[in-house]
């Protein structure tokens, strides 16, 4: 054999290692991207529980301090409305300003 069918032996060897190495590469490459998709995807669920959670929490205080403001419009009803009108008078003079 000659020394250029040699080389060219060698050459077409080092090429099948290169397209060997590159596949290996990409192959990596695509488990490392499904990996960090699959953990992106477990954060966001996780997320979107606590928001839920969150969420749920602040209806329930919203309902709690609806209640008591109810409860303490129906005890004190002439205060009530005293303050409602204070109020009312307050904010229509700050809109009311040009």
């Amino acid at each position: 054999m000659s020394k250029q069918q040699e080389l060219e032996d060698q050459l077409a060897l080092a090429r099948k290692d290169i397209e060997a190495l590159a596949k290996l590469a990409g192959d990596r490459a695509r488990e490392i991207g499904h990996d960090r998709v699959a953990q992106a995807q477990t954060g966001l669920e996780n997320l979107s529980e606590e928001a839920r959670a969150a969420y749920d929490s602040a209806v329930q205080q919203g309902q709690r301090a609806r209640a008591a403001t109810e409860d303490q419009i129906r005890a004190h009803p002439l205060a009530a409305t005293g303050m409602a009108f204070a109020a009312g008078f307050v904010l229509a003079g700050l809109l009311g300003r040009k």
